[in-house]
Parts: C-alpha cells; sequence; structure tokens
C-alpha cells in the first residue's frame, strides 16, 4: 500500500476515516491523501487572479477548507505522515474516481452516515456510491475505532473460484493486523449460492490452504437476504470487521437483487472492507 486517499466532508464520521487513515499511512508507510471537494465557478482553475477576485465567496470557502486541514497538516508534521491537501470541485464521485487514478491510490478510506427507504437505492450515500464505482478497496468506517486491530474478522463470499484474488489481496492487508480468528462465511439464502452444501464445504476448504499461517474458522448461516445474513453473524461473533468482494459485479443483477456490500454499507455499523481492483492488474490464481 503506497497512497491512501480519505475523501472528507470534515463531518464526524469522515473525521473518524481521517483518523484511521492516519493510522494506515503510519502502519504501511504509504502517503496519505485527503480530499475535499467543494462547490467552484465553472472553469475556476482556468481563471487568473483578477478573474477569481470577483468571487469572494468562492475565495472565502477555499481558505476556510484550508484552514479546516491546518490541525491534520501540524498532525502529520508531528508524526512524520506524508501528506497532501488535495481540493477541487465539480461532481463528487467522478472527482473521487479522477483522483485515484492521479494520486494513483491504492486504498480509500471513506466515513459513512448510511441512508435509508428509496433514497438508499435510487441515490444511496456518496460512500455508497463510491463502493459501487472505485476499483481499489474501500475501507468504510462509521464509528471512532477503540483500537486500531482487526482480530475477529469476517470474510463473507460465495467462495467461487474467482473469488481467491479478492481473498489473497484481503490477506495481504489483514495480515499485518495478525489476527486471532478469519471466519470464512457463506450465507445460505436461495440466490446466492445454488450448490450442495458438501460442494461449497469442499470450495470453503480451498480458501483455508491459501492461508495456513490463520486460524480460519467456516460457517454457513442462514438469513432472509446477503447483507442481513452477514450483518447477524458479525454481530453474534462481535467482529472487528467485514470484507467482502466487490469485484465483477453485474448492473443488471444489481438493479434487480440490489448490492450485499452497498446495503452492508448502509445497515451495518460495523467496520467493511470492500475489496475492488483493476482486472488488468492482477495474475491468474487456480
Amino acid at each position: 500500500m503506497k497512497n491512501i486517499l480519505v475523501p472528507t466532508d470534515f463531518s464526524a464520521c469522515a473525521t473518524h476515516a481521517m483518523d484511521l487513515g492516519f493510522a494506515f499511512a503510519e502502519f504501511y508507510d504509504a502517503k496519505l491523501h485527503f480530499y475535499n471537494c467543494i462547490d467552484l465557478p465553472n472553469g475556476w482553475d482556468e481563471m487568473t487572479e483578477e478573474q477569481k477576485n470577483e468571487f469572494p465567496d468562492s475565495q472565502q470557502l477555499i481558505k476556510n477548507v484550508n484552514v479546516m486541514f491546518e490541525s491534520w497538516k501540524s498532525r502529520a508534521k508531528r508524526d512524520g505522515i506524508r501528506l497532501e491537501i488535495v481540493i477541487s470541485s465539480g461532481n463528487f464521485i467522478k472527482e473521487l474516481e479522477r483522483k485515484v487514478i492521479e494520486k494513483k491510490a491504492d486504498f480509500v478510506v471513506m466515513g459513512s452516515h448510511g441512508t435509508s427507504g428509496k433514497n438508499e437505492y435510487f441515490i444511496g450515500s456518496n460512500t455508497q456510491k463510491a463502493v459501487r464505482k472505485l476499483h481499489v478497496p474501500v475501507f468504510v468506517i462509521k464509528n471512532p475505532l477503540k483500537e486500531y486491530a482487526f482480530k475477529n474478522v469476517v470474510f463473507a463470499s460465495n467462495f467461487d473460484a474467482d473469488e481467491k484474488v479478492a481473498f489473497l489481496k484481503f490477506l495481504d492487508f489483514i495480515k499485518w493486523f495478525t489476527p486471532e480468528t478469519i471466519h470464512l462465511l457463506a450465507i445460505n439464502v436461495s440466490d446466492w449460492f445454488k450448490q450442495p452444501s458438501f460442494l461449497m464445504r469442499e470450495a470453503m476448504k480451498d480458501f483455508k490452504a491459501l492461508c495456513p499461517d490463520f486460524n480460519c474458522k467456516s460457517h454457513f448461516y442462514r438469513d432472509f437476504s446477503v447483507d442481513a445474513g452477514i450483518r447477524h453473524f458479525a454481530e453474534d461473533i462481535d467482529a472487528d470487521l467485514i470484507v467482502i468482494s466487490n469485484h465483477k459485479r453485474h448492473p443488471l443483477k444489481r438493479l434487480f437483487s440490489g448490492s450485499s456490500v452497498e446495503a452492508l454499507v448502509n445497515h451495518c455499523d460495523t467496520p467493511i472492507l470492500s475489496i475492488d481492483f483493476e482486472e488488468e492488474k492482477v495474475k491468474v490464481y487456480s
């Protein structure tokens, strides 16, 4: 992990994400990028200083944002963290996608308020849109963490062969935190996996074989939906982190059945790591 991007609107949950971004940057010796998207006149970056002076409210807005970042700059200097402040205007999600590419971000940390009702599905929170659009791992947090340790971790999957790459990426992330237990979780609902249970158990054995240095346990959990099953299981075992692959999403499938990851982002208080990546950047594992 070399570049960590943390979008912020300075809300409480975004501040929790900024704190976590510092912890990850220190842990991985990565560069930290704090990003804020504000509303500026069209063509602001191409304007001369004289033209910008015609928009005193916009100039004041930029000053206010920079003031908000001052304490974080001081903290980075004190702790020896490489920090870059990025401010731009425009559509947040489009700009976020652009910044992930520009800054070569390989990890994003975001706070989430969650949302509910029809707005949850048709509009959704910015975090929900981010996990839908970004092809990098996105770590979602709603509440401050008491400690930056992930001892009891859930990896939820249908355990298809093409999920192994996401699982290996998860192991590369979590190994630094020396988890006590990794729970391999399959949710038994009619539309998530249709294999006989003995085939699913064999598939889960293949995943366990990829992590011989960890204490892995396999679980089948029955519930009325995937996201509800993951949430309920995580609550039952008091999980520190939920990890789920968000790779190979199918837009038409989402339209009719929804997205388990997006539902988790909205409804779950446990931190969530959504694993996604650019296909051409990975090896094929058999």
